[in-house]
């Protein structure tokens, strides 16, 4: 007998945080390449990172995922300006609330995911990515999904 099977990482999980994304920096590309290429001045990476089974039941199971998005932003100037720094502090703030805002992740009603949320932030990876030109902050997104 053929098993019948969603895929739960991408329809719930990588295709809602790209639709979320895409919703609140409508210009800002969004890319799934493992390796970094030079994109423009301003995108976004989303790399899913790991799944882990929580809670095992009879009809379903309760998945916790985890995704890094990079956020990338060509440095104009000096890196240690300050207003540089501001820009992008300021771009991952709206990236923390707008995952608060939807941590119960139900777009016209139908379920995709619970407890989403930002668990950390990293402004200063240790990339080589930054070596051309871009500043690079890595986002660790968390959620939970029951299927």
């Amino acid at each position: 007998m053929a098993i019948t099977f969603t895929e739960v990482f991408r329809s719930n999980v990588l295709d809602s945080l790209t639709t979320l994304l895409n919703s609140e920096f409508n210009k800002l590309p969004i890319f799934f390449d493992k390796d970094f290429k030079p994109r423009g001045s301003f995108f976004f990476r989303i790399i899913p990172n790991s799944e882990s089974l929580e809670e095992p039941t009879i009809t379903d199971q309760l998945r916790n995922y985890n995704v890094l998005v990079k956020l990338y932003r060509k440095t104009p100037g000096t890196v240690t300006k300050r207003n540089n720094y501001t820009q992008l502090v300021n771009y991952v703030d709206r990236v923390k609330r707008l995952i608060a805002n939807n941590s119960n992740y139900r777009p016209s009603s139908v379920y995709k995911w619970h407890d989403g949320r930002i668990s950390s932030v990293n402004y200063q990876p240790d990339l080589e990515d930054s070596e051309e030109g871009y500043q690079v902050t890595d986002i660790t997104f968390e959620c939970a999904v029951l299927a």
